[in-house]
């Protein structure tokens, strides 16, 4: 991801056997350049590349979640070339500039390896690009919830209308009807967990936008 590209989602690839061992910042996956800013990159697989996850020092806003990252550089590149070292995930940009979550990795520069697990719940596209005088749209609805066994998407508060229920992890799609500011609430049901506050494990706020 380079030249500038913003708001893009990078998922489900596999990378291997990128990169020569004289150029420190070949890589599996990279994002480069000024203004490649605010992309998701998740659910991807690099094994085997000079660099598995590269990020240059200006990128910011960028979301990199689940992704596997392991063997980068393979094992005997890595003993022959000491002098080019290289990660995992190798991040320039400063602490806090991009977004680290549920990866698993071994070896990284400026990131946590492995990074934390946490519940997350995401709409794409957010914002919902809209027309004319329309007023509703359509998203699709992911989340992830590791550890927890059952759980439902509410709509509105804890408590709030059922969108769907289901496992650990998921992805469903709504109909037309998400409207400017509504609220989904992943809540744990597990074991018969009441549908309160305590129990939300995270929410996402969907916004429309006219085009």
């Amino acid at each position: 991801m380079f030249g500038g590209v913003s708001r893009s989602r990078l998922r489900a690839n596999r990378t291997s056997g990128n990169g020569y061992s004289a150029q420190d910042n070949n890589f599996g996956i990279g994002i480069e350049s000024t203004g490649t800013n605010d992309n998701l990159v998740e659910d991807n697989t690099m094994v085997g590349n000079t660099n598995g996850l590269f990020l240059t020092a200006t990128v910011q806003g960028n979301i990199i979640r689940r992704n596997v990252i392991i063997g980068n550089p393979p094992v005997q590149m890595g003993l022959d070339h000491t002098a080019n070292q290289g990660f995992d995930i190798k991040n320039l940009s400063p602490p806090g500039q991009n977004s680290f979550t549920g990866n698993v990795c071994l070896t990284a520069m400026n990131a946590p390896c492995p990074a934390p697990f946490e519940s997350s719940l995401t709409a794409s596209p957010n914002p919902i690009p809209v027309t004319g005088a329309a007023m509703r749209g359509i998203t699709t609805i992911s989340w992830i919830a590791p550890g927890v066994e059952a759980v439902e998407v509410r709509i509105g508060s804890p408590n709030g209308v059922l969108f769907v229920g289901g496992g650990s992890r998921g992805s469903v799609q709504t109909g037309l009807w998400v409207t400017d500011g509504m609220t989904f609430y992943l809540q744990d049901i597990s074991g018969g967990k009441p549908l309160t506050g305590e129990n939300t494990l995270a929410t996402v706020v969907v916004r429309s936008e006219t085009r």
